[in-house]
């Protein structure tokens, strides 16, 4: 182990071959599922439409991941292949993030070591943001980099060092809204504790305050400029329930305790043998101990405040991402058996669920089984294309799923209407649309409909196109439904 003049360690052959090795990792499995299927998953194929073009919003989650996507396709065009690159980057780069922490903080080899390959223990990480993760993946890169600069900057106690914290701190709250819970915990948990507010620049913390602040601003106005985006959000925490005192209570209590759960598992049931009977206390173990318990503060204020009762394991993903480090920091790895399970177990987990996620698109199971990517909407689409006779200007698509990749197959030329998003352009006189067998039933799509083009859906002659479900011969044909329809007096302009 090496150290500079300021007492830092220098970055090792060690740490080089495990970000290389985590890097190959990602790429294969990345490559797997591009390999399995040409389909994006939902969270991607809502990205594609949205990319469209560029605006301040687009829908109740920030813009930041879309703006990202818009401007590699200027170079590239709609491509699945770079969908899969940013998320090998995104996840490259919390893995970098990682392991300059670790080094910030003084951590030893075999403790980077624990921290890295303790994220393969979170579903979130080793599952859901390989899987379809856009923002809350975006959100917790931002927020591990926010972490890492903070720790940087105090060291160099120089104000124009806090230039790194400010942009990243941005960067997470344009990623994630719930991402303002971990800036805010970062700052209170530096307040806090005496050696490091010492160390602290006042004026650099303004100037990160401030910087922040302005980039994350037009964002902000149209939030203000939307109460409906916000409401969608609010919504989907609070749910339909009315109850009171003590019952809401509960509720929200055991709200967020499964979502805690659902994040957490099975990474703590490694984690807690290893700290109860390892335990130890350092300088870092005392800053993420701080944190969490900050963290989690901060964020039973906001459950209460907004009375919040649902959660999402993988909600939880830019507040609690650290929880790996805190754990190689708090304990003494190398009297431990309990950290060799966590490293050889990450490895064994990260490794199966490599091999799993494109094994669920490429073989039944349990009977008629089937993911979103085994649905042939790139296939479709090309049928699509030859029954209109070219790629028609404007297509109205009843679900971002489907319109997504549509863009994946026709490229960037026609613009993709849907109920999700619909932007604002000039209708042709005679029109695409293009519907699944359940969304002709939803009567928002109906309205949605009407408001565009002046019909109803049941009065349309339908036609349509079918094409076999990938890797799932025994399945009946999958169906999309498409119309040529005249824009009426009653339609958009």
């Amino acid at each position: 182990m090496h150290t500079d003049a300021s007492g830092m360690q220098r970055w090792s052959r060690l740490d080089a071959r495990l970000l290389g090795v985590a890097l190959v990792y990602l790429i294969v499995v990345a490559g797997l599922q591009a390999w399995a299927s040409p389909t994006a998953e939902l969270d991607q194929a809502e990205q594609l439409v949205f990319a469209q073009g560029l605006q301040w919003g687009y829908s109740n989650q920030p813009p930041l991941y879309t703006w990202l996507l818009w401007g590699l396709e200027q170079m590239t065009g709609p491509s699945l292949v770079v969908l899969y690159l940013v998320k090998v980057a995104l996840l490259g780069s919390l893995a970098v993030s990682f392991v300059g922490i670790g080094h910030e903080l003084q951590l030893s080899s075999r403790q980077r070591l624990v921290s890295l390959l303790g994220l393969a223990w979170l579903p979130a990480f080793v599952w859901e943001a390989q899987r379809d993760l856009t923002h809350s993946m975006m959100a917790a890169t931002m927020a591990s980099l926010m972490l890492w600069g903070s720790l940087w900057a105090v060291r160099r106690r120089v104000w124009w060092a806090y230039t790194w914290p400010g942009l990243a701190a941005a960067g997470a709250l344009l990623s994630k809204h719930n991402a303002v819970i971990f800036v805010v915990s970062v700052l209170l948990t530096l307040l806090s504790l005496p050696d490091w507010r010492r160390r602290l620049s006042p004026g650099g913390v303004v100037w990160a305050c401030v910087l922040m602040m302005v980039l994350c601003a037009p964002h902000g106005r149209w939030l203000l400029q939307h109460p409906d985006v916000v409401a969608q959000t609010t919504h989907k925490l609070i749910g339909a329930h009315d109850d009171a005192g003590w019952v809401a209570w509960g509720e929200l209590l055991g709200g967020l305790i499964k979502g805690l759960l659902a994040f957490l598992v099975p990474w703590l049931l490694v984690a807690v043998p290893l700290w109860w009977r390892a335990h130890q206390r350092c300088a870092a173990s005392v800053l993420l101990t701080r944190l969490l318990w900050v963290v989690m503060a901060v964020l039973l204020v906001f459950v209460l405040a907004i009375g919040a009762e649902s959660f999402k394991g993988r909600w939880l993903f830019p507040l609690l991402f650290f929880v790996p480090l805190w754990l190689a920091a708090s304990v003494d790895v190398a009297a431990s058996r309990a950290s060799l399970v966590m490293v050889r177990g990450g490895v064994i987990l990260a490794l199966l669920c490599g091999v799993l996620l494109s094994a669920r698109i490429v073989w039944p199971i349990a009977g008629e089984v089937q993911t979103r990517q085994n649905l042939p909407l790139v296939g479709l689409g090309a049928q699509l294309q030859q029954a209109w006779g070219e790629v028609p200007p404007v297509v109205l698509v009843s679900h971002h799923h489907v319109g997504g990749n549509l863009r994946l197959a026709w490229g960037g030329d026609p613009v993709i209407q849907t109920p999700k998003l619909t932007w604002p352009v000039a209708l042709p006189d005679t029109l695409m649309v293009v519907a699944t067998t359940q969304d002709l039933r939803n009567p928002d799509f109906a309205t949605w409909l009407r408001a565009q083009t002046g019909q109803d859906p049941a009065g349309v002659n339908w036609q349509a196109v079918q094409a076999p479900v990938l890797h799932r011969p025994e399945l009946a044909p999958y169906v999309l439904h498409w119309a040529a329809l005249p824009r009426t007096a009653g339609g958009a302009p």
